[in-house]
């Protein structure tokens, strides 16, 4: 049995997948095994997955007789994990070789911690850096346009998780940490991903709410933007990418971001005063918003 478990789940993703895994395969902490879900990828990925196990053992690939959608192919290769420790990994990211050795070291160094993971950096489709401010950390692409801004400081670090839940409810843009490494006692403790895009920040939520956050800060990490990727999907793409069926949801992707939250909170073992200053976040959080909305009423 493996100390780490890596799950990476794909659709097709042979323009990257084989450079990502690569990466994983590459690392100097090498007790890990990797879960490869294709969720019946049409292109080239199953050639691609069955040539890399072949050359290595700790490769575990399974591949979907039909497209489950998105976030059950990410659950299913949660459910298949046996290590201690858990980490998701996308088909187009990379990693330096001491990321899984970094943060093992952390997250055996401190029982507190529910997820560690490193600084990112931001590259192309080339695997060069985008042009990233000093000052303030963004990233813009190579027309200047801004891609990401930078993360929030000491994110889900402190000892009180009404600090840590504010810190991802209402700081948290971009969910880097989804692909951190967790430790997979509290992960099944949660309720996964849910079948709406932005559900992977109700789960950090609900993480950080059971335990610390921590960042090892070298960038270690890099996250690939494209032209591919997820977040330059149109709302019916991204519902089609969730659920290939794409049955018309009961809710909007928010209002069901705030019912996993609050199901999250309701479990999470705080007290009643710490729920309560939970909630308090969350009201002047959607009080804001709704005022934003109504000052700015292009803005969605």
């Amino acid at each position: 049995m493996p100390l780490v478990s890596i799950g990476l789940p794909v659709f097709n993703g042979e323009r990257y997948l084989a450079r990502a895994i690569e990466t994983i395969l590459g690392q100097s902490f090498r007790d890990f095994e990797l879960i490869v879900c294709d969720n019946a990828s049409t292109d080239r990925t199953p050639a691609i997955l069955a040539e890399a196990a072949r050359h290595d053992d700790r490769i575990r690939y399974v591949r979907n007789n039909a497209n489950i959608g998105a976030a059950p192919n990410w659950n299913r290769v949660f459910s298949m994990a046996t290590g201690v420790l858990f980490k998701w990994a996308s088909h187009d990211d990379l990693h330096a070789p001491t990321y899984l050795e970094r943060c093992v070291a952390a997250m055996q160094a401190d029982p507190g911690l529910v997820l560690c993971h490193t600084a990112t950096t931001l590259v192309d489709e080339d695997e060069a850096e985008l042009p990233r401010d000093p000052l303030d950390g963004t990233y813009r692409d190579r027309a200047g346009n801004l891609r990401f801004g930078a993360p929030p400081p000491t994110r889900a670090q402190s000892p009180d998780p009404v600090q840590r839940f504010r810190d991802i409810h209402v700081d948290m843009i971009r969910c880097f940490d989804i692909f951190g490494l967790m430790r997979s006692d509290v992960l099944r403790r949660t309720a996964l991903h849910r079948s709406y895009y932005g559900s992977d920040k109700a789960l950090l939520v609900e993480l950080a709410l059971l335990g610390r956050f921590s960042e090892v800060p070298e960038p270690l990490f890099l996250k690939r933007d494209h032209a591919e990727t997820s977040l330059t999907l149109s709302a019916a793409e991204k519902a089609r990418w969730i659920d290939p069926a794409c049955r018309p949801p009961k809710l909007l992707p928010r209002r069901l971001y705030y019912a996993q939250v609050l199901d999250a909170l309701g479990r999470s073992g705080l007290s009643p005063a710490e729920k309560a200053r939970c909630l308090g976040i969350i009201a002047a959080n959607v009080k804001w918003r709704g005022l934003l909305r109504r000052a700015l009423p292009h803005q969605s």
